[in-house]
């Protein structure tokens, strides 16, 4: 009698081995907090940027990125109300593409009247801090669009 106790004793203890194995398995990726992050994009302009008022930006290969009288998106693709830093040769520019990471863009310069003075295909460069982290993270990237020269 005892063999066959320890048997079943055994039995069930190896089954729930299987079972806590078995669900561990199953916990799947960390956890998330439902917090997020916007992307920024810092936004070089070379040349003279004295029209310049208003740009947008767009984050995907073959975008088109807003108008300078184009409502804002929720959540805004780029920030027209951002203020511009003066660099050596132009102005540095924010953009915020939300949480996404893109490698390709579009970026548009308007003058007062909302005028195009260009727009251009990017390729963005990005730094990402928290690539290796399951949870991601903000990441900032660079862009640089020359403008075209005035004419005169």
């Amino acid at each position: 009698m005892g063999t066959g106790r320890a048997a079943v004793i055994g039995g069930a203890a190896s089954i729930a081995l299987v079972v806590v194995l078995g669900v561990a398995g199953c916990a799947g990726p960390a956890a998330c907090t439902a917090i997020g992050w916007a992307n920024g994009v810092e936004l070089t302009l070379l040349g003279d940027t004295s029209a310049v008022a208003t740009v947008t930006a767009c984050g995907g290969a073959g975008c088109t990125p807003p108008t300078a009288d184009d409502p804002l998106a929720d959540p805004p693709e780029a920030d027209p109300g951002s203020t511009p830093t003066p660099v050596p040769g132009g102005v540095r520019w924010p953009l915020h593409l939300g949480m996404d990471t893109p490698h390709h863009g579009s970026v548009a310069v308007y003058d007062r009247a909302g005028q195009l003075l260009v727009e251009q295909a990017v390729t963005i460069r990005w730094d990402s801090p928290h690539a290796a982290d399951p949870c991601g993270g903000p990441s900032s990237g660079r862009v640089t669009v020359r403008l075209p020269a005035s004419p005169g």
